[in-house]
């Protein structure tokens, strides 16, 4: 029963953040208007440059998990394409539940450890925030910005330095960890105590393919072009309703998703794509009609086309093999 009641919870929260944010991006925003320009849109080549900046996204995700897996050989790349479409799709309506939907895939269809999945997608965690620090590093210096989008930067920055510290313990001190985890797990019964070490031991070999330097980079370099996937589709968005920030205003656009995505949020991400269109381009002379018009584009041809994807591929994902 509670559990249930923890997921009403997460997704009430998630509709009051998400209404909050809609009202704050609308606000002094005729909705007409927006639905003006959206009708007169390019709905031509620049839609298609979103989905196909869409496709890349995807691809790139699914290759950078492989090799934090360790790129196991029963793994190809369409077979884990599956659980992290579903895992996307299930985090726009449920934050953060499509991760344990891809630890769930992968041990019922593989035999995987569900805790050593879940460590890979930490990580993965890790590398994206480092991406999107190493975009946002590169744009801040080129426009001004606006006190809280600093502040976004720098909460990024300190969530990023946190978990690469508890990354690095387990990857370069595992045995330290183990011996913590065996000092904390003293108090529990015998059954509890020996599940919860083993769930920290499959974490732990989880995470070991981020001991490698050549893996290490070549994650890094797949998370950025995640990223850059996900700029070229906000440029397409841009292109669509008709107007070019240009390069450095659009991966501070990206900056600002990933920042509103770490809050509680309503499915589709409503508000939280709003917020982040408005509060990065209106300080540069965008017009607030012209940016929240981008942002649902942004839903319609990036989030819903995922969303669609993904729950069709969840009932695959889940079955067992």
């Amino acid at each position: 029963m509670r559990h249930w009641w923890s997921r009403v919870a997460v997704v009430g929260l998630g509709l009051l953040v998400g209404g909050v944010f809609l009202v704050l991006a609308f606000r002094g925003t005729p909705p007409d208007a927006v639905w003006g320009v959206l009708k007169g849109g390019h709905w031509g080549l620049p839609a298609l440059t979103v989905l196909a900046a869409t496709g890349l996204f995807v691809y790139a995700k699914v290759v950078r998990w492989r090799l934090l897996l360790g790129s196991p050989a029963g793994l190809s790349i369409a077979r884990l394409a599956r659980p992290v479409l579903a895992g996307l799709a299930l985090n726009s309506l449920i934050p953060h539940s499509g991760e344990f939907v891809r630890a769930v895939s992968l041990n019922r269809q593989v035999g995987l450890a569900s805790a050593g999945v879940l460590s890979s997608i930490v990580a993965e965690r890790v590398f994206d925030l480092f991406g999107v620090l190493l975009l946002g590093a590169f744009a801040l210096p080129c426009l001004p910005v606006t006190a809280s989008l600093e502040a976004s930067v720098r909460l990024l920055g300190l969530v990023a330095a946190v978990l690469a510290v508890c990354i690095l313990s387990a990857v370069w001190a595992p045995q330290r960890v183990r011996a913590v985890a065996q000092l904390c797990a003293r108090v529990l019964p015998l059954q509890p105590r020996d599940w919860s070490l083993r769930q920290v031991n499959n974490a732990l070999l989880g995470i070991a393919p981020v001991r490698s330097g050549v893996t290490a980079l070549a994650v890094l370099g797949w998370s950025l072009v995640q990223w850059l996937a996900v700029a070229l589709a906000v440029w397409g968005c841009q292109r669509v309703i008709g107007f070019d920030a240009g390069l450095p205003a659009t991966l501070l656009v990206v900056v600002g998703i990933v920042v509103a995505f770490l809050l509680p949020n309503a499915p589709g991400y409503a508000g939280s794509v709003q917020i982040a269109f408005a509060v990065t381009l209106t300080p540069l002379h965008i017009s607030s009609v012209s940016a929240i018009a981008a942002s649902i584009v942004y839903q319609l041809l990036m989030v819903l086309p995922l969303v669609v994807a993904g729950l069709c591929c969840l009932r695959a994902s889940l079955k067992s093999r």
